[in-house]
């Protein structure tokens, strides 16, 4: 029993001796492990937050509300009455993309069941079957009216049920200052925003790659699947190819909410997303602001 016992023992002694390289390891790899991650935490620069020069020499602009932000730190870096409820008119038509893009498939088909006249439309005749890509481009560059009705008829809820989404997708992202009863932005009380929620509604939409490869395109044929009907359209962006800076995103106008514009614009690689409202000459106004920006913000 004792003869046991002792190489009982001498079995501990040789585990332990054989454990000690192994422990030994694990312990200096736990060690680099932690000393990385503290290294990684002292090395580890954050965004780089815009510094304005100058906001006295600000433009004067014709927009009710606007607002300027910083993409990557979302820095306001202008803005008037951004908070105020304002008519979003097509600018609308981003959260239709969005919308679209993330419920059906690019190369899903839809077949248009009928003409569809209200407002700026493309001209889709009943029967024509068309890419959700298709639909997609025409609505972001031409603000086609018609594209945004034959996306959202297309869910399985019917209209109301693709507008429900919009709402859904505005909330998930806590741009809660705005409400849609349509997917086009034709003028209704209920359907709302307000320009600092739109700067955010931009911002959403350029972290889709399908929406920033759209928006810059200044004019494009669409046809439907079989080649049958060609649609030509030219952007409502103005201002492509005239201000370099300028690479999308929307356009919107009603008699009811005058001029809007959210732009994306790229300063020497640094991304701004200006937004007027209620303008009657939004265009001009989103050029001051580029202007304003290339002398007045650094990074």
């Amino acid at each position: 029993m004792k003869k046991n016992n002792y190489l009982i023992f001498l079995l501990i002694i040789l585990n332990c001796l054989l454990l000690i390289p192994v422990l030994s390891y694990r312990f200096h790899f736990y060690r680099v492990k932690v000393d990385a991650g503290k290294k990684a935490l002292i090395d580890y620069q954050g965004p780089i937050k815009p510094t304005i020069l100058n906001r006295d020499n600000f433009p004067t602009l014709d927009s009710r509300s606007y607002i300027l932000i910083d993409i990557v730190t979302n820095t306001i870096l202008a803005q008037k009455n951004s908070n105020e409820k304002i008519y979003p008119a097509s600018t609308t038509k981003l959260a239709t993309a969005l919308t679209a893009l993330n419920i059906y498939p690019l190369d899903e088909i839809i077949t248009i069941p009928s003409a569809y006249t209200e407002g700026k439309v493309m001209e889709l005749v009943a029967g024509e079957k068309i890419t959700v890509r298709s639909l997609v481009q025409a609505l972001l560059v031409y603000s086609a009216n018609d594209a945004a009705y034959n996306l959202a008829l297309h869910h399985q809820n019917g209209v109301s049920g693709f507008v429900g989404d919009m709402n859904k997708l505005m909330k998930k992202y806590n741009i809660n200052n705005t409400n849609f009863t349509n997917f086009d932005g034709i003028h209704n009380p209920s359907h709302y925003s307000t320009a600092s929620d739109l700067a955010q509604l931009g911002r959403l939409a350029i972290k889709n790659p399908i929406i920033t490869e759209i928006v810059p395109q200044k004019e494009f044929t669409v046809t439907d699947i079989d080649n049958t009907y060609k649609h030509e359209l030219v952007s409502t962006n103005e201002l492509l190819g005239v201000v370099p800076e300028i690479q999308g995103l929307k356009t919107g106008w009603t008699p009811e909410a005058g001029g809007c514009f959210i732009s994306l614009i790229n300063l020497n690689g640094n991304k701004l997303i200006s937004v007027v409202t209620q303008s009657q000459d939004r265009f001009t106004d989103t050029k001051r602001i580029v202007d304003w920006a290339k002398n007045s913000v650094i990074w």
